[in-house]
């Protein structure tokens, strides 16, 4: 399964979301699921976890806290393959990051899931491996589709 940078930092972070991301992270843990993600990944929660120090959303201690937290997950995470990621990003009008996980879910004939709705919305009626955060749970997963 395929996690991007805002279904993991709810995990983190006060959300309404925050149950359902401490969850997933708790099933990869226990290896009930394995999480992967492109190795942009990284960038993404070290940048989410800069900014939410400068505006006093956390302390410096908690802010490391939380970056050896996210590196002892131990997410596999994966070279983006570009050739892909241009499609998609083209495709779909997306950024080259949103179009870094749609390829690698795709690559990979896994399912996708983000925490950015609007993201979601935009290629959901196309991609139906793609999953918003906000409605993830067991049942919702059916079989990998192709685009």
């Amino acid at each position: 399964m395929i996690i991007d940078a805002n279904a993991l930092l709810p995990a983190y972070f006060p959300d309404e979301n925050q149950g359902l991301s401490q969850a997933l992270l708790r099933d990869h843990v226990t290896g009930r699921r394995r999480l992967k993600a492109p190795d942009l990944l990284q960038y993404e929660v070290a940048n989410a976890i800069v900014q939410a120090t400068r505006r006093g959303r956390i302390s410096d201690r908690q802010g490391r806290q939380a970056m050896e937290s996210f590196e002892g997950l131990g997410i596999e995470l994966a070279p983006v393959d570009w050739p892909r990621m241009l499609d998609f990003a083209n495709r779909f009008d997306r950024s080259a990051y949103d179009a870094a996980y749609l390829a690698l879910a795709d690559s990979r004939g896994e399912f996708f899931i983000t925490g950015d709705l609007r993201m979601c919305n935009s290629v959901k009626e196309h991609l139906d491996w793609v999953v918003w955060l906000g409605d993830f749970d067991d049942r919702s997963l059916g079989q990998v589709g192709t685009i």
